[in-house]
């Protein structure tokens, strides 16, 4: 890439214009706004650009060989440039040196420099220079130094680097060996690391794990040669964070134990980890870390930071080159004699002074905040005196030519980056006021600005695709009549009583004027004499309403108000089906989404990198572009996307191809050889015949069906292209003005009189007159498919099916389950039902269709010589004219007539009088409705298919993440790098037939398993905002890795407000602070976890990579095997591990001395519980088991049953397969450690083993086979995909989709437990648990499986008494799931589709290893007040439910239907039950459904804040969400790594649980429990984010908050309620209603706990007893109610006015409260301003008079 700056500017135009391309606006003011908006770039604002500065030097290693400093032959090894055959002393940086001094004095130490620093030589200098020494005396090979990576791709580089050194040595005299071990190797490979053991060992900490806990042969070797192993490095130790992190610290202790290891040294590398304070504090911090992670002293004086140094005249500042600025800046190129020539330039000073180093005047000199271009030429104008304009040039022209610059030593002085952020433009809001007056803004919140105090909201404005005319979703509510905002998307309402639909601003020229005939023309019933709405749309007819600002309806403007969904446009009549999200139908401020964005980035990227020339043979080729996503199902769904939009472009632009080729016109029989020709397809190269045949090496007869096949392939792909809208955000042919459609002879046919005698009306009008008819009748038939053509005959596609099935590529063949389009017909009357739907296949153009009113509203009717008589016409006379129409036509042969039964008659076009011809050339009638962006870019690439070699058919794109297997990955990154040396590898194999394919586009989530380094690499692309800086500097990091010009970009979604606090402070993320990791070493599960691996690695016993093998599957209750149960419970064992594992925690003893569950005897039981535990473990997998052989056996019965029908048995027997391949996957021996059934990777997973980042005890999603082979050419056998648990509760929910290379699973099963016959009782109904939730703290009492209820009558936690509402019954616990494919994913999908379910979260504290509960209570206290409660446990139970779809119509019925016997979930009440009509398995199970809650379980920590006053819904929303985004931003963690929910639910919050989703947490909620200041920071931290300012004094006041808050450059406030930017999140988007950064009791709340301190509690048994004597009151009141009959109250013990009082009980009907005890005055007048009645019940002997005078609230019961 020669200039980055100008690939920038290409890749943003291009993104612009087609961002911009989608959205038609018609309202003037609307695209003013929207426009302007456009112009100040804000959604791609200026590239930050960041130089990597100089390190200050020091010596040679040379020259410390010579001072006897280091051994004699780290002056050969250590040079630069010995590949290359010019070898250079190697210079060393000072921090390099200082390294070198703690490794020689065998010291631990920590470097913390930045990238491109040597951080590496740091610590392989001391270490090869101890190895050498070492070897002279102690000649015993064995391995000394161990380096930990957190990414495979460091270790692969590092290995690269290391070999550079080795170069010219014969393999057998090299002076150190280093070798990687990280599960990619070959046996082989390992087998020669055991034999003959390296002196470093680079690996990660997964491998590390596997070596110390598995016992087989390689590894017991490899570890016996570690034995006294001296150094031991983590690199980038910052990355170890939470679970992971505390897993690698105890993998550390345990090493060190096992290896007998006492002389240590540990090194890390590290980001620097906090910005406060001095130098020595910062190091401290650091410091702090690292000792915890290694188990080692460490102090601030052995953490090693950058020292920076000028590369330019240092004598030299800004103000000595002043005068000579303007001069170099006016000069017209950059030329140096030489490299001192440089250094004394002036702009070279000046970039380096501004942009590269910062020289503070009482610190050393320190990097430089990177800046956008911008601000860079405005401060080098002020510098120069010149037009930023010319600074601008000036600066980018200098960048480049500096480039080309090298050191003395070889580098470029200047290697930068640019740091492009782009927003997605999210949506337009407007209030509800007429054009011209209403405010447009494009920042997405509740209320206009500065009117929130009256009330005035923002509405989301959508546009019809077509015309431009903007609609407003609304919620219409009837008491009193109003209308809110709403989501398009979401349909349910909270309450029954709002109903949604649309909001259209009346406009002159509207086609909708209110009346019946301008309703679409299916909505009408025409049976009877008099037209009516038939009653399907009764509800759906638009009607005028008059709405003000507020949405208060009688004054204001007027509307019209759509009810329901959007079924058609007001303005240009656009109709639409029934089903279908509105989504699609009306488009946003931009069209496209997330995906489609970063698709038109990639492909941009690509065109321009493959348009640079080829790079020289042996040079590495940067032609590629590398995708990052946090989530691994957004990368599978980003890859399908990308490639379905590259098959269509190729597809379409060959059509053009084709027609420029033939004279712009062909016909049906030339179309499908065209096209293949012009695609390149008729070469018999081998790259061609690889891009569509399976295998290239087909001959002869073969090689032609295959290309028969796919001609008739691509010929129904166009045909089907011709289709109308199927792919709303790329525009087909036709409608972009390319393409027209013309029919054969129409002028001759039409001028021939003698064909229309038979009509009198047609007869009559001139030739070109019946052209027009005759063109709007055959167009409709086109555009409906009633098409003659064997492309549509499903007969000739199946045949095309399985021959592609068989020859061709998965891109260009059919999928075996794509549903094909067939023709259909065209029908003249009304169209027949089949099974109670109309029939599909029929297209009606009788009365009231859409054709007849074309012809019926044609123009020339009016001036035609018949004129007169139709004007009288009804539609049946019109009907008749058009079947008269087709009759002549029929018998010239363009259409052909079929009985469809003996009633009806159907009609088809001839597809073969069809012309097809290109009209590009030609002006362009209605320009402003056709998408430009599209119709250039499709004629560019058909320009580009007729280049020789093109590059299309090489752009792909995959996803590469832990969801993909090991073999599949290195394939992946084989394709990726793409070297010389890939090619020649995979030439080699004789398995490959093909050459090996090149892959430019990779998308990959940042996985440990990432094993790609590409040196070559130069535009990396960021899908979302990483969650820290650390993260960005990783990714980023991957570009510009050999100091080339690199690009970042990084795509900031609009909805998500971690993404839009970046976009909008973007230096914070390139140039952040990464927060110091909190590591939680003290938790019972981890130190579990560690101590039964220790046990298991004690056995000596080698495991089965599969679990089948040790277990007795014979014997009931599959047991260990004999021989391997013996071995377990050996005596020896168990004192052998039990000496090991005292070693270990003799480590801990720090950590553990503050805990309240380790006990002396802790270990022991560990130890000898593990047998027991093991065996435990595998429990879940005996489960599956049962429930595979069950599901075999069940599908088996009704294959051979004869009463079974044929579906049926089919239906069984894919079931059967599938179960027989889940069966075959969980025998299946010899698994990858990938795999999920891998023994030790099972283990971890079951929280048996340490985990690290895996999900512990996840659910498992079965995804079926999909027929074809896999990478090594087995044959597919299917897979499953795992999720941690509480996330795949909603992702693997009901019928939700799952994403996986490339194509969309539907989740259609559980897997029920059904392996213990008690799960199934006498009536076939599962077993379920009954469960009572408090209603007043959200604590959960749980009953068991199928057995008793729960006997409590009051709440274990708050002795709340609980009621008949508190029950949640029918729990049961899911563990996996099985999923059917459903479709390709295809360029429809932009963002992945979730189902809305309602979740509810409840939890138990439990008992510690004493049997007292674990809970630690602390108060948040300011000064004496007290603020609130905080309840910490280190371990709790935690349940989450799933109670159903958000948008069920009964929110009183909880769960979902499911079949008890084969675990089918019901479409019963599903929300897009209309979509799919498959035919149940429901038949043959003659079971009625059963509705159960699905639920999942685990143990996590947990906090509860519990504000001391009750605060209001509002309030307390909104200090959820701001104490959320607080603690994500004070310890940047991930949005979805804290989870934190209202209890006791939704509706009627008094507290906050915060949980952490993670595995074992970030360590986060135990600092906020335990440390004095954390939550004052949180809170401090919310107070910024919701724009104010810190005050400088550091004290936050009430008083102040108003001059504090942040504005614009106009003085407005940033936002009224919240925003984006603060706290509305895609995530909280039911909430969004009551958020309210201005909340005055929130805010309160806030600013109190940022000046507060957190106090431990002890806890006091006095307390308890005063309580019980009101609650004993409270309950002889609740019994004597009873025994009168009388209603229970709506809630119990309710504090009121602020807490000055309680009610005992509440009736929320009759606003009514009673008393207990005597109510002072002043609360009781309070309380009956409000409109409540207070009731006194405090003289007990009154109650039975008091009951009966108000009845209006005891009333009897019901």
């Amino acid at each position: 890439m020669d200039n980055v700056f100008q690939f920038r500017d290409q890749l943003i135009e291009r993104y612009g214009s087609f961002s911009r391309s989608f959205v038609r606006i018609a309202a003037p003011d609307i695209q003013a706004e929207v426009e302007h908006q456009y112009a100040q770039g804000r959604y791609w604002p200026e590239p930050l650009v960041q130089i990597n500065p100089n390190y200050q030097r020091q010596g040679t290693v040379q020259k410390l060989v010579a001072q006897g400093v280091l051994h004699a032959a780290c002056a050969e090894i250590f040079q630069v440039g010995k590949s290359e055959g010019s070898p250079e002393p190697l210079h060393l940086y000072k921090h390099q040196m200082e390294a070198l001094a703690k490794g020689q004095e065998r010291q631990s130490y920590v470097v913390t420099t930045g990238t491109g620093s040597g951080k590496s030589l740091s610590f392989f200098i001391p270490i090869i220079d101890r190895i050498l020494k070492a070897k002279q005396s102690d000649g015993k090979a064995r391995t000394r130094a161990i380096v930990i990576y957190p990414m495979n791709a460091l270790a692969n580089s590092q290995l690269e680097e290391l070999d550079k050194f080795l170069h010219g040595y014969a393999p057998e005299l090299r002076p150190f060996t280093v070798k990687r071990y990280t599960g990619q190797e070959s046996k082989a490979e390992r087998s020669a690391i055991a034999d003959d053991p390296p002196d470093i060992l680079l690996t990660n900490f997964m491998m590390l794990e596997y070596i110390l806990t598995r016992f087989d042969e390689v590894d017991r070797r490899v570890v016996e040669h570690c034995e006294g192993l001296e150094f031991l490095v983590l690199d980038e130790l910052h990355t170890y964070r939470g679970r992971q992190g505390a897993d690698v610290a105890l993998l550390v202790r345990r090493l060190r134990e096992r290896l007998k290891a006492e002389q240590l040294v540990c090194i890390g590398t590290s980001a620097t980890m906090s910005s406060a304070g001095s130098q020595a504090d910062r190091n401290r911090v650091v410091a702090a870390v690292a000792s915890k992670l290694f188990g080692t002293r460490i102090t601030e004086h052995d953490v090693i930071g950058e020292t920076l140094e000028r590369v330019t005249n240092p004598l030299k500042d800004v103000n000595a080159i002043r005068a000579e600025l303007p001069e170099a800046v006016a000069r017209k190129q950059d030329i140096w004699a030489d490299f001192d020539a440089f250094r004394d330039d002036p702009l070279a000073i000046w970039v380096e002074l501004n942009l590269g180093i910062e020289l503070p005047a009482d610190e050393p000199p320190r990097r430089a905040k990177p800046m956008t271009l911008e601000e860079a030429s405005y401060r080098l104008a002020e510098d120069a005196g010149c037009q930023p304009e010319a600074a601008r040039a000036a600066l980018q022209r200098f960048l480049v030519a500096a480039h080309d610059v090298r050191t003395p030593q070889g580098r470029p002085p200047f290697a930068f980056k640019l740091h492009q952020f782009i927003s997605g433009p999210g949506k337009v809001l407007t209030t509800l006021e007429e054009r011209g007056k209403r405010h447009v803004t494009l920042d997405a919140q509740r209320f206009a600005p500065g009117r929130q105090q009256e009330n005035v909201l923002l509405y989301p404005t959508h546009f019809c695709r077509d015309c431009g005319q903007e609609y407003l979703p609304v919620w219409h509510a009837q008491q009193p009549v109003s209308f809110s905002p709403r989501e398009i998307d979401d349909i349910a309402a909270e309450d029954d009583t709002a109903s949604y639909g649309f909001l259209c601003p009346l406009v002159p020229g509207q086609q909708y004027g209110g009346l019946l005939e301008d309703l679409p023309e299916t909505w009408i019933d025409l049976s009877r004499s008099e037209p009516k709405v038939k009653s399907a749309y009764k509800n759906a007819v638009p009607y005028m309403v008059t709405v003000d600002a507020k949405g208060q309806t009688g004054s204001g403007t007027e509307f019209w108000f759509i009810p329901g969904k959007f079924r058609f446009c007001l303005n240009c009549g656009t109709t639409h089906e029934a089903h279908g999200k509105d989504a699609n139908r009306l488009s946003s401020l931009s069209g496209e989404g997330r995906s489609s964005a970063t698709t038109m980035i990639a492909l941009a990227a690509l065109q321009q990198l493959f348009a640079l020339p080829e790079p020289a043979p042996g040079q590495p080729d940067p032609r590629k572009l590398l995708g990052f996503t946090d989530n691994r199902q957004d990368a599978a769904l980003q890859a399908g996307h990308f490639n379905d939009f590259i098959f269509l472009l190729t597809l379409r632009a060959g059509l053009i191809g084709a027609l420029q080729a033939s004279g712009g016109q062909l016909d049906e029989e030339n179309l499908a050889e065209s096209v293949f020709k012009a695609l390149g397809f008729q070469g018999v190269d081998e790259a061609t015949l690889v891009e569509y045949l399976r295998t290239p090496k087909l001959m002869g007869l073969a090689r032609q069906e295959a290309q028969r096949t796919l001609r008739f392939i691509i010929a129904y792909r166009l045909l089907r292209d011709l289709r109308r809208g199927w792919r709303f955000n790329n525009p087909n042919l036709d409608q972009l003005g390319l393409l027209q459609i013309r029919y054969r002879d129409l002028a001759a046919f039409s001028a021939d009189t003698s064909i229309f005698a038979a009509n009198s009306t047609l007869n009559k009008l001139t030739a070109v007159q019946r052209a027009v008819l005759y063109e709007l009748l055959f167009d409709t038939l086109r555009r409906h498919l009633c098409l003659e053509s064997r492309y549509l005959d499903p007969v000739e596609q199946d045949k095309a099916r399985t021959s592609a099935h068989t020859y061709l590529n998965e891109r260009w063949a059919f999928a075996p389950d794509e549903k094909l389009d067939t023709g259909r017909y065209l029908i003249l009357g009304k169209r027949p039902e089949y099974k109670g739907k109309p029939r599909t296949d029929l297209v009606t153009g009788g009365p009231r269709s859409r054709l007849l009113r074309q012809i019926k509203t044609v123009a020339f009717w009016r001036n035609s010589a018949c004129a007169s008589e139709v004007a009288q016409w009804k539609d049946a006379e019109w009907a008749v004219l058009i079947e008269d129409m087709l009759k002549a036509a029929s018998n010239y042969g363009y259409v052909q007539k079929h009985a469809i039964d003996s009633q009806l008659a159907g009609w088809r076009l001839n597809a073969a009088a069809l012309d097809w011809c290109l009209i590009a050339d030609q002006p362009q009638t209605d320009s402003n409705r056709i998408n430009q962006y599209f119709r250039t870019l499709y004629l560019g690439i058909a320009d580009l298919l007729r280049q020789p070699s093109h590059p299309l058919f090489d752009f792909e794109a995959q996803e590469h993440t832990a969801q993909v297997d090991a073999p599949r990955r290195q394939l992946l990154e084989q394709r990726f790098r793409y070297t010389e040396k890939d090619r020649q590898d995979w030439a080699q194999n004789p398995a490959h037939e093909a050459p090996l394919e090149r892959l430019p586009v990779m998308f990959c989530s940042p996985t440990m398993e990432l094993g790609v380094d590409i040196s070559a690499l130069n535009t990396v692309y960021l899908r979302n905002v990483p969650p820290t800086p650390a993260n960005y500097a990783q990714r980023s990091g991957r570009a510009g890795r050999s100091g080339q010009q690199a690009l970042v970009i990084t795509y900031c979604a609009a909805l998500s407000p971690h993404d839009q606090w970046f976009f909008h402070n973007a230096n914070e993320m390139v140039h952040g602070v990464v927060r110091a990791p909190t590591l939680d070493l003290a938790n019972r599960d981890l130190i579990d976890s560690h101590l039964q691996a220790v046990w298991l690695a004690s056995t000596q016993v080698p495991l089965d990579d599969s679990i089948a093998p040790m277990l007795d599957l014979e014997r009931p209750g599959k047991p260990l095997k004999q021989p391997l149960q013996e071995a377990l419970q050996a005596q020896t064992v168990q004192q052998r591990a039990l000496a090991s594992a005292c070693r270990v925690i003799d480590q801990l003893k720090e950590e553990l001395a503050s805990s309240a569950w380790f006990t002396p005897d802790y270990v022991h039981q560990v130890i000898a519980n593990a047998p027991k535990a093991f065996s435990e473990a595998l429990e879940r997998w005996r489960v599956l088991f049962d429930a595979t052989l069950q599901q075999m056996a069940m599908a088996d019965r009704i294959v051979k049953s004869h009463t079974a029908s044929h579906t049926e048995r089919q239906n069984a027997q894919r079931r059967y397969g599938d179960a027989a391949r889940q069966y075959a996957v969980l025998l299946k021996s010899g698994n990858g450690q990938n795999n999920d059934f891998y023994t030790y990777r099972y283990l971890a997973s079951q929280g048996f083993l340490p985990g690290y980042n895996f999900p512990r005890l996840p659910l498992m999603a079965w995804i079926p086979a999909r027929g074809g082979q896999t990478v090594n050419g087995k044959d597919d056998e299917g897979s499953m995909v795992s999720r941690p648990r509480f996330l795949a509760l909603s992702e693997f929910g009901p019928r939700s989709l799952i994403y996986h290379q490339g194509r969309m699973y539907r989740v259609v099963r559980a897997k029920l437990n059904v392996g213990n016959t008690d799960h199934i009782s006498g009536n076939s109904q599962l077993a379920t648990i009954a469960s009572l939730v408090c209603s007043q703290c959200g604590y959960g009492h749980l009953g068991e499986p199928g057995g008793e209820q729960p006997l409590v009558n009051r709440c274990e936690n708050c002795d709340a008494l609980l009621t008949e509402q508190d029950w949640v019954r029918e729990l049961y616990r899911i563990e996996t799931v099985e999923t059917v494919a459903t479709e390709r994913i295809s360029i429809n999908d932009e963002e992945r589709q979730r189902q809305g379910f309602e979740l509810q979260t409840t939890y138990r504290f439990l008992p510690g290893p004493d049997g007292q509960i674990q809970k630690q209570k602390a108060e948040v206290r300011l000064g004496e007040e007290l603020l609130g409660e905080l309840t910490y446990a280190p371990a709790a139970q935690i349940w989450r439910i799933n109670r159903g779809w958000r948008r069920r119509k009964n929110k009183e019925q909880l769960g979902f239907y499911i079949n008890p016997i084969t675990g089918t979930w019901s479409k019963q009440d599903a929300p897009d039950a209309e979509d799919d009509k498959g035919n149940d398995d429901a038949l043959l199970e003659k079971v009625p459904p059963q509705r159960i809650v699905p639920f999942v379980e685990d143990h996590r920590n947990l906090l509860i804040f519990a504000p001391l006053h009750a605060l209001s819904l509002e309030a307390m929303a909104t200090l959820q969400a701001a104490l959320k985004r607080g603690i994500e931003m004070t310890f940047q963690i991930e949005e979805s790594e804290l989870v934190v929910e209202p209890l006791p639910k939704a509706d009627e919050r008094r507290a906050l649980l915060f949980y952490e989703a993670a595995e074992g947490g970030a360590g986060v909620l135990t600092r906020l429990a335990n440390h004095r200041d954390d939550l004052a920071l949180v809170a401090s931290n919310a107070l910024q984010l919701i724009h104010y300012r810190a005050p400088q004094s550091g004290v936050w006041t009430l008083d102040d908050l108003p001059s504090l808050e942040q504005t614009d450059e106009l003085g407005n406030h940033q936002c009224e309620a919240g925003c984006y930017q603060c706290l509305l999140s895609y995530f909280n988007q039911p909430d969004h209603e009551h958020i309210n950064r201005r909340n005055a009791d929130a805010l309160k709340l806030l600013v109190a706990l940022a000046n507060a301190q957190v106090q431990p509690v002890a806890n006091s048994p006095a307390t308890v007893a005063a309580t019980t004597s009101e609650d004993e009151l409270l309950d002889v009141w609740l019994s004597a109610l009873r025994q009168v009959g009388a209603r229970q109250p709506d809630a119990v013990n309710v504090p009121v006015n602020n807490g000055a009082a309680i009610a005992a009980a509440q009736y929320k009907a009759s606003r009514a409260l009673v008393f207990l005890s005597t109510v002072d005055e002043q609360t009781a007048s309070v309380l009956q301003d409000k409109g409540w009645q207070v009731l006194d019940f405090s003289d007990a002997s009154q109650w039975p008079q008091q009951f009966a005078a108000h009845a209006d609230v005891f009333g009897p019961k019901e």
